[in-house]
Order: C-alpha cells, then sequence, then structure tokens
C-alpha cells in the first residue's frame, strides 16, 4: 500500500472514531506529517524563489553584457564622428565619404546582431503590404510594382520597421 494510501486511511479510520489510543497515535501521526509536507512545500517555494530571482538576475547581466559588447563596438565611429563634427565647427567643411563610413560602421556593428536591411532605396520591387508602407496614400494591389524611398529593418527575423513606398514607375 502507498503512503498516501496509508495516510488517508488512517485520517478515513481517526475520522471513524476507533479505539481512543490508538486513534490518538494516528492522529498526532497524521499532524506530523502533515506538518513535514508544509514544511516542504514551504522549503520548496523558498527555492522556487530564489532560483527565479537568480534567473532573473542572469538574465539583466547578459542583457547588460550584451548592450556593453554593442557600445564597445559603436565607441570607435563615435569617435569618429565627433572628430568629424569638430572639424566641421572648426573648418566648416565636412567630407561625405567620411560619414558614409561612419555610418556604414554602424550597419555592421547591427548587422552582426541580427539586423537585416529590407530593400534598397530606388530598387523597384513588387508590392507587399506586410513588408511596405506607401507614403504617397496610393493602394497598389499587392505584387504591383512599387518604388522604394525608404529601407525597412528585420532584427532576427522580426519586422520593425517596414520599408516605406511610392507609386512604382513602368520602365517602358
Amino acid at each position: 500500500m502507498s503512503r498516501k494510501t496509508g495516510i488517508l486511511q488512517r485520517l478515513f479510520n481517526a475520522l471513524k472514531g476507533g479505539a481512543g489510543a490508538e486513534n490518538d497515535r494516528d492522529t498526532a501521526g497524521l499532524h506530523i506529517e502533515l506538518a513535514q509536507r508544509n514544511e516542504e512545500i514551504a522549503r520548496l517555494r523558498k527555492e522556487y524563489a530564489l532560483q527565479r530571482e537568480q534567473s532573473r538576475a542572469q538574465c539583466l547581466r547578459a542583457a547588460g553584457d550584451a548592450i556593453e559588447g554593442i557600445v564597445r563596438q559603436c565607441a570607435a565611429p563615435l569617435a569618429a564622428f565627433s572628430a568629424m563634427q569638430a572639424r566641421h565647427r572648426e573648418h566648416g567643411d565636412l567630407n561625405p565619404s567620411d560619414l558614409f563610413q561612419v555610418a556604414s560602421s554602424f550597419q555592421n556593428i547591427l548587422a552582426e546582431r541580427g539586423l537585416e536591411q529590407i530593400s534598397v532605396v530606388g530598387e523597384q520591387q513588387p508590392y507587399d503590404p506586410a513588408l511596405h508602407q506607401m507614403l504617397d496614400g496610393t493602394t497598389p494591389q499587392v505584387g504591383q510594382p512599387v518604388q522604394i524611398r525608404f529601407v525597412g529593418f528585420r532584427f532576427n527575423g522580426k519586422l520593425i520597421a517596414k520599408a516605406q513606398a511610392g507609386a512604382g514607375q513602368l520602365k517602358t
């Protein structure tokens, strides 16, 4: 007979009544077992709460470490950008190719982390309402050519910004 069945049977016998001393012993034994189970439940709850808190702390540390990694990679392009700003303030000139190089550095850093560009500016693509947002108020049919005006982005496969488009121009 299992322990659970034994407890239930002893409880049933205690409730029915029976021999006085034996009934008292069974009742006392049941109280002890119940108290032990309550202690075990309390211990398990504390252990679960501690593990949940440790898991939360690990997630926060991992997120912080990931952000720190991105910031470290961005430090050099940001320093270059800051130098370009100072040069522009002092001399009034700015080399666009340097600025594009800094922007390209940022794109590469984010691409390494899962950022994916949707479309290319100036490109014509078949309209897909899941990927394109129309800027000019038109509502093309699915598959109709549209002109990409601003790229969109996915992050780790999830759409975070639709490519913005205008009515496509028919090539003749």
